[in-house]
């Protein structure tokens, strides 16, 4: 019978500044970001979460609703979660990869195209992806799924 646990929490913050405005404007110049989140290790997978980074908005001249960002990102798998790794490979005999965290930057740019019209092309690099959990197509265990870059391209449209 699994144990339930009916006290969970987390704690968190959010920090989002505008750093330096060009002059003249409402909304264009340098930002920053950041979030930070806990939670209870022995009923959460991700006990510690944080990523954060800065947007500059109007970057470029005649482009002053294209915003440029990039940001970084560090979730903590759990010390129990972590543990049960141990023991999976402890009991077994079979060595396999032990989570610890995925980690992630991304770099982006929003350009608008037209006035109901977004574009935004995204770059991340993700370290661990899973958390460090073994590789599916290695059917071994003894490897984690490799660091992965990915490429992507959003849009939004305002009608």
């Amino acid at each position: 019978m699994p144990a339930q646990n009916r006290l969970n929490f987390g704690i968190y913050a959010i920090v989002d500044q505008m750093l330096w405005r060009v002059p003249g404007t409402a909304d264009q110049g340098l930002g920053i970001f950041a979030r930070a989140s806990v939670s209870p290790s022995d009923r959460n997978l991700i006990s510690a979460y944080f990523d954060g980074g800065a947007t500059y908005k109007g970057l470029f001249p005649g482009r002053e609703n294209d915003t440029l960002g990039i940001g970084f990102g560090v979730a903590n798998i759990s010390s129990r979660a972590r543990a049960l790794d141990r023991n999976a490979v402890s009991f077994s005999g079979i060595d396999s990869p032990i989570r610890d965290y995925e980690a992630v930057v991304e770099i982006t740019y929003q350009a608008q195209i037209t006035p109901n019209w977004m574009l935004q092309p995204v770059f991340q690099y993700i370290v661990h992806p899973g958390g460090h959990i073994p590789n599916p197509v290695n059917t071994s265990g003894f490897s984690a799924i490799p660091n992965a870059a990915v490429f992507g391209l959003r849009t939004m449209v305002k009608y």
